[in-house]
């Protein structure tokens, strides 16, 4: 367990380093919840650096714009305005940041939404929830991996639910089947970690974390619970005006979500598989250790954190340990590029 001292403390050592001015970092879907309160604690700490915000309308976004710059005046934060749940969208916005810069030190990626029914496919073929969750998400990750690496300690970090992967129909990964929402939130999570664990084989430079961050109070859910139509209308109405506020007085709020998302990003709690220089991140407070990565073969960590609320490593599970040695993880990731290539190949 990390406690919010330690977080603090943690961060303002990162706002004192010699590294916080020169950062760059990629926030996708940063105009809302988790993304926005991390946002903000990088503007906070980081000063001097530099931030790209991805959403889909500057318009909307220009208050906090306003409120980033007015955190650090010496600092640059540009948004670029697109819907990124279309994997062609995510390719021209990665090539803008490609041909301005030429490391990128945090991709931090936190989009999407929930919505009651069946699939809401994009004009790619998508699912657009499972798009966001996922296939956007990696196509970044891909996208942005020459600049990834020459960071001298790069960091991927996608807010999603890190530690509660279930068992996946590997014959549908998109979830064209007996289509859930839940049925497809848990084969985004379960992806998310293999392809992670994937991607850190060939690019052992880079950190790659999957943070499930409990129940914070970003209005999310209420928003999903007016979705809800049918039968199913009363009772979720119930649960917004009398349960829902209940739930969120324990909830996390987003400040502290974002100081945790902060420290995610910069602590050396988490270092890579084999770092590229001797710095993988502001030094520990004392009391804390190095984080136990999602595999750890004869001693060495391979990179990837599953990470529960409180920034602790979650436990294995049953399902893990089975597809690491059926080597899903490789079959997770073709198919994940075979989706891009339909998709791209109807966009063209």
């Amino acid at each position: 367990m990390v406690t919010i001292k330690d977080v603090r403390e943690s961060n303002l050592a990162f706002k004192l380093s010699g590294h916080a001015s020169t950062m760059v970092a990629v926030f996708v879907g940063a105009t809302s919840g988790i993304g926005m309160g991390t946002l903000k604690q990088y503007a906070k700490y980081a000063q001097g650096g530099k931030a790209y915000i991805v959403g889909r309308s500057k318009v909307a976004a220009q208050p906090l714009l306003d409120e980033l710059k007015g955190s650090n005046p010496t600092g640059t934060f540009e948004f670029i305005e697109s819907e990124i749940s279309l994997i062609k969208n995510v390719d021209i916005v990665s090539e803008a940041i490609k041909a301005k810069e030429k490391k990128v030190d945090i991709l931090f990626m936190s989009p999407g939404f929930l919505a009651a029914g069946g699939r809401i496919e994009s004009a790619e073929g998508i699912d657009v929830p499972h798009a966001l969750r996922y296939y956007s998400r990696l196509r970044f990750v891909y996208d942005l991996l020459p600049l990834l690496t020459e960071s001298p300690a790069p960091r991927v970090i996608s807010i999603l639910a890190g530690g509660k992967e279930k068992a996946i129909d590997i014959n549908d990964l998109e979830v064209r089947n007996d289509f859930t929402f839940a049925k497809a939130a848990s084969n985004g999570t379960t992806q998310t970690t293999l392809a992670f664990e994937e991607l850190a084989k060939s690019y052992p430079s880079i950190t790659f974390i999957h943070k499930y961050p409990g129940f914070v109070d970003t209005g999310v859910i209420g928003r999903f619970l007016g979705t809800v139509t049918g039968l199913m209308a009363i009772p979720a109405t119930i649960a917004k005006w009398a349960v829902l506020p209940i739930l969120n007085f324990f909830s996390t709020t987003v400040d502290e979500a974002g100081e945790r998302g902060l420290f995610l990003a910069t602590s050396a709690r988490y270092p890579p598989s084999k770092p590229k220089t001797d710095f993988v991140g502001v030094e520990l407070p004392q009391g804390l250790e190095v984080a136990t990565s999602s595999v750890v073969k004869d001693g060495a960590s391979n990179g990837v954190y599953r990470l529960g609320a409180l920034d602790d490593s979650a436990p294995d599970g049953d399902v893990l340990p089975r597809y690491r040695l059926d080597d899903v993880g490789k079959t997770v990731w073709e198919e994940t590029q075979a989706v891009w290539d339909r998709a791209l190949g109807r966009a063209a």
